[in-house]
């Protein structure tokens, strides 16, 4: 059981579910709590997205397989469109405030963009995002503290996404 919510998965571009199956499964077999930490974005209005659980405990998001008719609404859509979506979410929707990922051009060589929001009153929607390999990206993502500043837990580099 997750005791923070998932992080939202936003796929930029059209991929195969293979493709999605296998970072999703990577991510998880990488994971060191068995959990599955992301959310595969499905649609823009939030609907199916998860939903805030009473106790206050996470809960897993999408596992594999996904559903093989599977497609990304975000499609086609900027990184400011991904913050504009959570930065406008419902509280209802139980997805991490600041932590995102990206699934982009880079997505076929299993990496996922780990990406952070910016305080609100910044104008930068998006403060930084890192490239992980897919397997690496939940032991990175638990190692994130909402709390403190982004640069505190970033050692490896920025990462432009490539759109």
């Amino acid at each position: 059981m997750l005791t923070r919510p998932p992080f939202a998965l936003f796929a930029l571009e059209h991929l195969s579910t293979e493709t999605l199956n296998s970072l999703l499964q990577k991510a998880h077999d990488g994971s060191t709590v068995d959990a599955w930490w992301w959310y595969l974005a499905e649609t823009t209005d939030y609907r199916a997205a998860p939903q805030r659980k009473p106790d206050g405990t996470g809960q897993e998001a999408t596992q594999t397989p996904i559903d093989p008719s599977f497609s990304s609404a975000f499609a086609g859509k900027r990184l400011e469109d991904v913050a504009h979506w959570l930065m406008s979410k419902p509280k209802s929707v139980d997805v991490d405030d600041r932590f995102f990922g990206v699934l982009d051009k880079k997505a076929g060589e299993g990496k996922i963009a780990i990406c952070r929001l910016n305080d609100p009153k910044v104008e930068k929607e998006v403060a930084w995002c890192i490239l992980n390999p897919a397997d690496y990206s939940t032991l990175y993502l638990g190692g994130l503290d909402s709390d403190l500043d982004w640069i505190e837990n970033v050692r490896a580099g920025k990462y432009t996404l490539d759109l």
